[in-house]
């Protein structure tokens, strides 16, 4: 430096050097020399010393926190990146970034935010450039991001605006929490799920008793009216007149059990069924709660052939598409469609819909609401997706349908059209051999006996409406109102009793309760448990106790002869 100076005329120069001071320490010095050899009166160098050990100090501490910096930004495994603020273009991102969104950084340096579509929610980022316009820093913001492959992140997200170097950056640090938002998604469900099924349980424990009552309710309007047919001619009003009450009161006992199926959680048992005859049924049931002003159409096939399924099960899917098209047509009014036909499905003419070629019975539910947004139709059978107001749907109707379709062997479709409504479509492969059904209607002559049956039931009303059903159908009958009274009877004489019929739902001793101390006095008494609520008996236990059958409240006389004959004969009974 001094050979160059001293050797060029009018040379002037600068440089850095270190000093060891008398104290034995160092500082930096900042030469600046001029050459003035050419100056006949100097003939030297003109130098000028300027301590700049601080200024070595800062740059030195300014170069270490670079390297800090560079080595944070590069090794974190959060996803880092610079983005100019003017336009978010990116400047410079990390391997945690890479990892996240998919992105190289040849990928997208250069280009910004929006140019790559990264924000799935684009009101994410205005909430991130307020946040950071106002306060010049945002914490933990949480955002959606769609990565390279079209797959949406979860991520929360820190960011601050730097000044480098005369310009405005943001530095971004996020981290994803995809799967931890999954997890609680996952809870969410759980929670829900559980709550529902509280709800069912409450539900179901309030129609159980609810049923008792009502059932006792409509015993003797059901039984009384029933006796009272054969006191009249068929011909005369008085006879017309009671089969009316009869009928009502049978469909009464029929709307308690829909009730009771719909809100009980009960062992599902496949047998052959006719869907028609489970429509009927819940067509009643629907016509009494969806309002006049919206016309139900049914072209039910009387002909198509029985299905292997649970009834309760086909019960809901019928119950449930039903009670979304009226949820469709319910603002401005309209019609809806069930059709029930049994047809042959080809699967190369159709290969949308995931069956194998051979028959199928096909329910069709069909309304005339506003449509499915197509947007969503794909997400229509996913557990809690719903698109109704609140109050109005959990989200799990749909779901409940697809789970019980596919676990019939069946298949579900839907067909849908913005403003002219919804059609769905559900396959169930019909059994390919029948059995020839008995009508409903055809009168049998009911069969009788003379044998002495013990009767308990804690309704006087109850106790004497069956004792003329059992007389009449010449039984000799010994009845009681207490179940403790009536044990004392038959441990007087045991054996001049040849059957017991007791009700479940009784004060002291409840029916499963006298059964035991019946048996235990004779064991080979047969017993038959009359009850308004087959959900609270647990049929193997009431069996083991010596229970041969079961009566559901309000019981006809028909059903009471037929039940009567078949323990007494030593017949199974359901």
């Amino acid at each position: 430096f001094f050979e160059k100076i001293m050797h060029t005329p009018d040379a002037v120069g600068t440089m850095e050097c270190r000093y060891l001071c008398k104290d034995g320490s160092y500082k930096w010095i900042e030469f600046s020399g001029s050459n003035l050899f050419h100056d006949p009166d100097i003939q030297g160098l003109l130098g000028n010393y300027q301590d700049i050990t601080e200024r070595k100090r800062a740059q030195k501490a300014l170069q270490e926190s670079e390297e800090k910096f560079r080595l944070a930004f590069h090794t974190s495994p959060d996803s880092i990146n610079l983005n100019r603020l003017e336009d978010g273009v990116y400047i410079d991102i990390n391997d945690g970034f890479t990892k996240l969104m998919g992105y190289t950084r040849q990928d997208v340096v250069g280009k910004s935010s929006l140019a790559l579509n990264i924000w799935a929610n684009p009101e994410d980022r205005q909430l991130l450039l307020a946040g950071l316009k106002e306060h010049g820093i945002v914490e933990n913001l949480e955002a959606e991001f769609t990565d390279k492959n079209g797959q949406n992140k979860t991520a929360l997200m820190s960011a601050r605006i730097l000044r480098i170097n005369d310009e405005d950056l943001i530095l971004s640090i996020t981290r994803d929490i995809t799967e931890r938002k999954q997890a609680e998604t996952e809870r969410e469900k759980l929670h829900a799920q559980l709550h529902q099924a509280q709800k069912m349980e409450s539900i179901g424990s309030l129609a159980g008793g609810i049923a008792h009552d009502f059932n006792n309710l409509l015993f003797p309007i059901v039984g009384l009216s029933e006796m009272m047919l054969d006191d009249f001619p068929s011909d005369s009003m008085e006879s017309q007149n009671i089969r009316q009450i009869f009928k009502a009161g049978t469909r009464g006992r029929e709307l308690v059990q829909q009730i009771l199926s719909f809100s009980q959680h009960s062992e599902y048992k496949r047998i052959s069924i006719q869907i028609q005859k489970i429509l009927k049924e819940v067509l009643k049931l629907c016509r009494s709660t969806i309002p006049a002003d919206i016309t139900i159409t049914r072209n039910i096939q009387t002909k198509c052939g029985p299905v292997m399924a649970d009834p309760t099960q086909i019960h809901q899917i019928a119950m449930n598409l039903i009670t979304n098209a009226f949820h469709a047509v319910e603002p401005a009014g309209g019609t809806i469609t069930v059709q029930l036909k049994e047809t042959d499905f080809i699967h190369q003419d159709n290969p949308s819909v995931h069956l194998a070629s051979g028959r199928y019975a096909v329910l069709k539910v069909t309304d005339t609401g506003t449509g499915i947004n197509p947007a969503v139709m794909n997400k229509i059978f996913d557990p809690y997706f719903t698109t109704k107001e609140e109050g109005k749907g959990t989200g799990l109707g749909l779901a409940t349908v697809y789970g019980i379709v596919k676990a019939h062997g069946g298949d579900i479709r839907v067909h849908s059209e913005a403003g002219k409504g919804s059609s769905f479509h559900v396959y169930l492969p019909v059994l390919e051999k029948t059995t020839a059904v008995v009508p409903e209607n055809q009168q049998q002559a009911l069969p009788t006996g003379t044998e002495h049956i013990l009767l308990v039931d804690d309704e006087r009303a109850i106790v004497h409406l069956e004792k003329q059903m059992l007389e009449r159908l010449g039984y000799r009958v010994t009845s009681f109102t207490s179940s403790v009274d009536a044990l004392a009877a038959f441990r007087t004489d045991p054996s001049c009793f040849n059957l017991i019929i007791t009700d479940m739902n009784m004060p002291n001793l409840n029916g499963i309760q006298l059964a035991k101390e019946l048996v235990a006095i004779r064991p080979d008494i047969p017993i038959i448990l009359c009850t308004g609520f087959s959900e609270r008996i647990n049929k193997e236990n009431a069996a083991a106790k010596g229970v041969k059958g079961f009566l559901m409240k309000p019981v006809t006389q028909a059903q009471m002869a037929r039940t009567i004959r078949k323990v007494l004969e030593g017949k199974q009974t359901e």
